[in-house]
């Protein structure tokens, strides 16, 4: 789990206005409000320049933008006055392409970092990313008067997995050294080869000892896909380490640029394909201990195949087998606009569920979501930062799906008690 006062000594949240933004009101390069600046940046003996990254960020791109290099300037416009102050916060006009991409109406977080470095973000508002920064900073809908935090030690702690992109491209290191978890991996997993997915899970919940599936299964599968997370990058860096720290060199003992592209891609790939069956391997565990029925990557029509299919894959292919009683359940970490592809799978059932780790989605996506037809389960833990109210009453938690499947599987054995759940035979 991340602290995020382990990394920050505190952040300071806005909703711009015309005149920070439209450079047509105001060509003062200063945002408003400074004063309140004070609890975050102290007061001002003289010009202070802030070494600050910078950036504008919104749902229209795949991948988190680079960070702009600059500095902001804190000064009093009227340090020589006895009595008055003038606090202002003067950004360079080599900020201008990130701060003339907002609009009134997005949100501005400048957050100072434990080593006197800043980052001034730029939110779009009601973007998914915007709701991820709540999140992860534990705030509520922002006004258009600054706010101010400092003391961030009591903010709740945050799994990794949930937001490693995030957390990663704002420079914290999601990996923790622990010797013990080297010591682990090393004695149960011995060798150049990699465990499967589905034994490595097995190890990380084995090691997850204050946990309960069938009590607390929202919290429990959380816990499990941070242990693996957690046991994962210790494996990689084992494994990995000594070949990246002898560099990378061809015959000539020049850079070898091919070799790190191709190695770095397949750290990735890796990754990615790891989060994503680790997560199924995790969401399946928590099914069987509820005796939930369930087939897993079971092929529907052509080469569709939805992660979960409840009841069973023989109830999906009877077509006397009631539509109702069906339901499918897809699994992504993270969403973007890949949520789209469970809408065309499993052509029987019209109301499609889609489980992800996600911390915070935009109110235009669950909108859309809900207009197509397909509810989202998250986390309970996920649902408190991030989320509009509409959002947390809309969303399922685990806990919720799993009554719900269960419900639907034992009225289906009612209506049909000579009904093989598991063989499936035509019901007469």
């Amino acid at each position: 789990m991340i602290s995020i006062g382990d990394h920050f000594d505190g952040f300071a949240i806005k909703r711009l206005v015309n005149v920070d933004v439209n450079k047509a009101a105001s060509n003062q390069h200063e945002f408003n409000g400074s004063t309140s600046l004070i609890g975050l940046l102290g007061r001002p003996s003289h010009k202070q320049y802030l070494p600050t990254q910078l950036a504008y960020l919104d749902d229209d791109v795949e991948e988190l933008p680079p960070l702009l290099d600059s500095t902001l300037t804190w000064y009093d416009a009227r340090a020589r006055h006895p009595t008055r102050s003038e606090l202002h916060l003067y950004y360079p006009a080599a900020a201008e392409p990130v701060i003339y991409q907002a609009t009134e109406g997005d949100v501005l977080f400048l957050l100072k970092r434990r080593n006197n470095q800043y980052l001034l973000l730029i939110a779009a508002q009601d973007s998914s990313i915007l709701r991820q920064l709540q999140w992860l900073f534990a705030v509520q809908e922002p006004t258009n008067i600054l706010d101010v935090e400092v003391g961030l030690d009591k903010k709740p702690q945050r799994a990794e997995i949930a937001g490693e992109e995030l957390l990663t491209w704002l420079g914290i290191n999601t990996i923790q050294n622990d010797s013990d978890f080297q010591t682990l991996i090393q004695d149960k997993f011995p060798g150049p080869k990699w465990p499967s997915t589905q034994e490595f899970s097995a190890f990380a919940r084995s090691l997850v000892s204050d946990s309960s599936p069938i009590e607390d299964p929202d919290g429990t599968l959380l816990r499990w896909v941070n242990m693996e997370h957690r046991l994962f990058r210790t494996l990689e860096k084992l494994r990995v380490g000594q070949e990246i720290s002898t560099g990378f060199l061809d015959q000539s003992g020049n850079v070898d640029v091919d070799a790190f592209t191709s190695t770095a891609s397949s750290i990735l790939n890796r990754r990615k394909s790891r989060a994503g069956l680790s997560l199924e391997e995790h969401l399946g565990e928590v099914l069987r201990s509820h005796n939930v029925m369930f087939a897993k990557k079971a092929k529907t029509e052509g080469k569709k195949e939805p992660d979960f299919l409840f009841p069973s894959k023989a109830t999906y292919d009877d077509l006397n087998f009631p539509s109702a009683y069906l339901t499918m359940l897809g699994s992504k970490t993270t969403l973007k606009d890949r949520w789209r592809q469970v809408l065309n799978e499993a052509n029987r059932i019209p109301k499609k569920h889609l489980f992800t780790l996600q911390p915070g989605i935009s109110q235009d996506q669950t909108s859309e979501m809900q207009s197509e037809n397909l509810q989202l389960v998250v986390p309970r833990e996920l649902h408190q930062e991030g989320f509009t109210n509409s959002q947390r009453a809309w969303l399922m938690d685990l806990q919720e799906f799993i009554t719900e499947v269960k419900d639907r599987k034992n009225a289906a054995f009612d209506q049909y008690p000579r009904f093989d759940l598991v063989a499936g035979p035509s019901i007469s």
